[in-house]
């Protein structure tokens, strides 16, 4: 789901709770998979530190596969 820029600060100021996790990489990122699952959901943003600053995450088809497998194999 695409969201706009104002959506994403708003976000990103609320900061994590019940249905928004930030990670800076991918570590971790089963147990907040298997979290969601077993709730009514959530997102997860990839590539933002614990102070809220956003660093980035190079997207790249082996990133792609190695959360999709993450994803399936939970």
């Amino acid at each position: 789901m695409k969201m706009n820029p104002e959506e994403f600060a708003m976000l990103l100021q609320e900061g994590e709770g019940y249905k928004i996790e930030i990670k800076e990489g991918i570590s971790g990122i089963d147990k907040d998979m298997v979290a969601f699952a077993n709730s009514s959901g959530g997102r997860i943003f990839i590539g933002i530190t614990d102070d809220k600053q956003i660093k980035g995450i190079n997207i790249t088809n082996k990133l792609k596969s190695q959360i999709q497998d993450i994803a399936n194999n939970f």
